[in-house]
C-alpha cells in the first residue's frame, strides 16, 4: 500500500496463533494502517484480544475493514473504541467490499479495478494528511447501523475423506480449533475457514445443507438490496470515490 511512497514500511500479521500475545508500540511520528475483516458486522473476538496489544503515543492510524458486500455495520466505529484508549488517534477509515467468505459468489472479484483506484486515491489522501498537519484529532465515522449482537456460530469446518493429514489447516487456524484435521474443528473456532482456503487437498468443508442454507440467507440481502460500494472516511463526513 505504501510502495509508491519514499518511506520505509514494515507488516504486521496478527493472525497466527503464536502472534496472539506479542505486544507491539508505535511512536507519534509513525503511521499505523491497521486492517481487519468483517464477522457478522462485527471485529471478530479473536482480532479485538490481539489489537487491544497494540500500544500508540499519539500515534495517527487509518483503520480498514474489509466485508463481503452485506453491510460492514459499525465495526469502523467499534475498532476506533478499541485502539483510541490505547494511544492511537484515529485521522481516517475505509470499509472495503472484498468478496464474501462464505458465498463467493457474493462479490465476486471484489476488490476490483475502481475498489483499487479509490483506495489507492484514499491511502494517498491519507498520508498527505499527515504530512501537512501538526496535529491529529479523532475523526468521527458515522453509520446509521446498530450494533449486532455476535451470534454463535454454527457453521464450524470438518475435514472429509480427501484429507491427507497434513496438518497444515492445524498450522494456519489463528486460534488453535483444530486438533485433528480429519475431524470438526471445536467450538472456540471463529469461521473463519482460513483452513478451507489453505487445504491443499480441498478436503476441509462443512456440511451441505448449512452450506445451502448460509446461500440463501446471505444472497437474499444482497438481492434485495443496492450493490455496495467501498466507503471511505477522512475527515468526519463520508467520501465519494
Amino acid at each position: 500500500m505504501m510502495a509508491e511512497f519514499d518511506v520505509q514500511s514494515d507488516e504486521i500479521d496478527l493472525t497466527p496463533y503464536e502472534n496472539r500475545d506479542i505486544t507491539y508500540s508505535f511512536n507519534a511520528d509513525e503511521l499505523v494502517f491497521l486492517g481487519i475483516p468483517v464477522y457478522g458486522g462485527r471485529v471478530p473476538i479473536a482480532a479485538e484480544s490481539r489489537i487491544k496489544l497494540l500500544k500508540g503515543s499519539n500515534t495517527p492510524i487509518v483503520l480498514v475493514a474489509t466485508y463481503g458486500s452485506i453491510h460492514y455495520s459499525n465495526t469502523l466505529q467499534e475498532l476506533q473504541q478499541i485502539v483510541n484508549p490505547n494511544g492511537f488517534i484515529t485521522i481516517a477509515a475505509a470499509a472495503v467490499v472484498a468478496e464474501h467468505n462464505f458465498v463467493n459468489k457474493i462479490a465476486s472479484g471484489r476488490p476490483n479495478m475502481q475498489d483499487l483506484s479509490a483506495i489507492s486515491t484514499f491511502t494517498k489522501q491519507a498520508y498527505t494528511k499527515v504530512l501537512q498537519s501538526d496535529g491529529f484529532e479523532n475523526i468521527a465515522i458515522k453509520t446509521k447501523m446498530t450494533v449486532p449482537l455476535r451470534g454463535k456460530y454454527i457453521v464450524v469446518p470438518h475435514g472429509d475423506k480427501k484429507c491427507a493429514n497434513c496438518g497444515l489447516c492445524v498450522r494456519q487456524c489463528p486460534v488453535q480449533a483444530i486438533d485433528d484435521p480429519r475431524k470438526k474443528a471445536s467450538q472456540v473456532c471463529i469461521r473463519c475457514l482460513r483452513c478451507i482456503k489453505y487445504c491443499p487437498k480441498k478436503a476441509r468443508t462443512y456440511t451441505k445443507l448449512l452450506q445451502a442454507g448460509a446461500k440463501l440467507l446471505l444472497l437474499s440481502f444482497v438481492n434485495h438490496g443496492k450493490k455496495m460500494q467501498s466507503e471511505f472516511f477522512l475527515h468526519d463526513t463520508l467520501l465519494k470515490m
